[in-house]
């Protein structure tokens, strides 16, 4: 059987760069692939987009390359795209163009943080991370490879052979604790390295953004519609200062108690990989975190807070939070004191973080709920979509009945705008 001939100036699928452009970065940056080709010539090389359904703000792409013995190997490549959330906004109330535009330009920048965070977090080799072969940010002016086109950005690592929950599937209580162990291990790392290397370094704004907020609002209102027996925190969260909150919950608070750290920003079950049993199954032990695109700096319970209020349901977030909170903290302070430090706060404060980082976090898994409606289109019937969306809402709507505990608790009623529609 013939080889066919190998055009390598032509684009590699859509990812932006041409078959030589990638071969050239493989031979000079990644190890593993040198030791698999050896003296193999190359016969083959595609890559299969499988982005679809796992992220928003870029495309990734399993690329094969094949040797003149049949041998492959095989990685990932990661490209920055807006074009999947631009789609995803087009299906969502309250999302005008122009509020679009505001989240594409506050998305610029994901691609650029990712490369900074994901190649620290590679050096700490006791936390799961995929291992990085090389990264390129967008907006330099690289070479593509391609006429007239600049280099999108990439991020070349391996391929994980994980398992994903996906969207809907609640995680368990094991899979918690060990998620706020692993949490424990990064911000020990964190820790010990030297502040120049991490700080001011990242800085998304997405968890800020105006225009994001205007959309939770829309968010609040179908919520509403669909639980109109939680309408007490449903106003409440339309009366807020939300900028204002979010500064306090994520900065200014967790300064005050000595409490930060570099923050993932968004660790939700698509962007975990989970190790695989024997059969195929998920285990409760991560494999790898990824995505690190919206990554910024302060409330270290913030990770912990997102994982537990996008994907567990009601009654696991409800019975692993005291138990989690203590495990983080006993974690840490261990870590700690294994290089002769202390942890410089108390578990008092992580209860405190916890709270301020779940309103916020509350507030904006209202719009995930929403914009899990139109989630596994063509990939299950009708009657599993309703029954998955109707979960989501459930889950929302237990995460909005411990919001209210939390805004009565903590007497956050200082971030008001206006007092709220009852009482009016």
């Amino acid at each position: 059987m013939g080889v066919k001939e190998l055009n390598l100036n032509e684009e590699l699928d859509i990812t932006g760069f041409s078959k030589k452009w990638v071969l050239n970065k493989l031979d000079k940056h990644c190890d593993d692939y040198v030791a698999a080709k050896e003296d193999r010539k190359v016969v083959d090389i595609e890559a299969n987009d499988v982005s679809d359904g796992k992220g928003f703000l870029s495309r990734v792409f399993i690329t094969k390359i094949t040797f003149d013995d049949f041998t492959d190997y095989v990685l990932a490549m990661k490209v920055p795209t807006y074009d999947i959330l631009e789609e995803k906004f087009k299906t969502m109330d309250g999302v005008d163009q122009a509020s679009a535009e505001e989240m594409k330009k506050s998305l610029a920048d994901a691609h650029n943080i990712e490369c900074d965070a994901i190649t620290m977090v590679d050096s700490f080799k006791d936390f799961p991370s995929p291992k990085i072969y090389y990264t390129e940010k967008s907006n330099r002016g690289f070479e593509s490879g391609l006429p007239n086109r600049d280099s999108p950005g990439i991020i070349m690592m391996t391929a994980i052979n994980g398992a994903s929950l996906g969207a809907f599937r609640t995680v368990t209580k094991e899979q918690c604790l060990n998620f706020v162990r692993d949490f424990a291990t990064l911000h020990d790392c964190i820790a010990q390295m030297p502040e120049k290397e991490w700080k001011n370094k990242f800085q998304s704004e997405l968890h800020w953004q105006k225009d994001m907020f205007e959309t939770a609002k829309c968010a609040i209102d179908k919520v509403h519609q669909v639980f109109p027996e939680i309408s007490e925190i449903t106003n409440i969260f339309k009366t807020l200062n939300w900028q204002n909150y979010t500064k306090y919950a994520l900065h200014d608070r967790p300064a005050a108690l000595n409490a930060w750290t570099y923050i993932h920003g968004d660790t939700w079950t698509n962007n975990i990989m989970f190790k695989k049993h024997e059969d195929g199954s998920v285990s409760d032990e991560v494999l790898a975190y990824i995505d690190y695109q919206i990554g910024f700096e302060g409330n270290p319970l913030f990770d912990i807070v997102r994982f537990f209020t996008f994907c567990a349901d009601g009654e696991v977030r409800r019975e692993v939070k005291d138990i989690a909170l203590k495990t983080y903290h006993d974690r840490l302070t261990e870590l700690y004191s294994k290089r002769g430090a202390n942890l410089p706060y108390t578990l008092e404060a992580c209860h405190e973080l916890y709270d301020l980082a779940y309103l916020h976090q509350a507030y904006m898994y209202t719009m995930m709920a929403t914009f899990m409606e139109k989630e596994g289109v063509g990939l299950y019937t009708e009657e599993v979509r309703e029954a998955q969306i109707a979960k989501s809402y459930l889950r929302c709507k237990f995460v909005m009945i411990d919001a209210l505990k939390v805004w009565e608790s903590r007497n956050l009623a200082k971030f008001r705008f206006l007092p709220t529609p009852k009482e009016l």
